[in-house]
This record gives structure tokens, sequence and C-alpha cells, in this order.
């Protein structure tokens, strides 16, 4: 009896602790999304903005699978990406880059570069980048 007791005891204190952090913003509530860093965009939302693709992995890694329709732009081919870019862009169309994973750096570099020689387009680096691509 004195072992169930102390479990409640115990049990009570966790609930308690987890219940503190949540309303005092210690914790973020567990059904929320993770924030979005500045440019970035979700899948979700990206997909009904029916975009241009941009692969900016490795011609390896697009040769052998990637998002229908993107185009390879990455650093080390970026003046043939960008022109392969300019065939199917027109302004006022979103641009969403990609890059391997959540912690590739790689899409919001390219995606500040485009936004520089664009100038002022509408181009985002897709959250979670080619791993949160259903296959």
């Amino acid at each position: 009896m004195n072992l169930l007791r102390e479990f409640a005891f115990l049990a009570a204190v966790v609930v308690l602790g987890a219940v503190y952090s949540l309303i005092s913003g210690l914790a973020p509530a567990p059904w929320t999304a993770p924030e979005l860093a500045p440019g970035e965009i979700r899948l979700a939302d990206a997909l009904p903005l029916d975009p241009v693709w941009v692969d900016a992995r490795s011609e390896a890694d697009f040769e052998a699978a990637h998002i229908p329709g993107s185009i390879l732009l990455n650093e080390e081919d970026w003046d043939s990406g960008l022109l392969r870019l300019m065939e199917v862009w027109t302004p006022g169309r979103t641009i969403v880059v990609y890059c391997a994973s959540l912690d590739c750096g790689t899409s919001k570099r390219i995606a500040e570069a485009l936004d520089q020689a664009l100038g002022g387009a509408e181009i985002y680096s897709l959250h979670g980048g080619w791993e949160a691509w259903p296959r």
C-alpha cells in the first residue's frame, strides 16, 4: 500500500510539472508544429501554390530521385541551373527550394541567392527538405 501511495505521489508531481511547463511556455505544446525559420514553408502549404520546385542537392541525388518536375539548381552548377529555371519560371509564380534534409542549409543559401537574382520573387525553402516529400 505504501508503494502505491509513493507511485501516485510521483505521478502527480510529473503531471503537475508537465502542466506548469505547458502553461508557462517553458515547453511547446506537443500538438503544435515546430516553428518555421524565416523563409521556410511546409510541404502542405507549398503544394496548393503549384510552385516551381528547385532541387539544391547534388546531381547524383537528383538523378536518383527528385520531386516530379523539379529543376536541378545547386551551388556547383549555378549558371546552367539558373538558365533552366528561367525557362519555366514566370514572375508571380512561387519557387520552393529543397535540399536533402531538415539540417541541410543549401536550400536556404540557394533561396537567398535566387531572391537576389530575381529581385523580390516569392521564394521559400522547404521545411524538412527532400525527407519531407512522400515516397
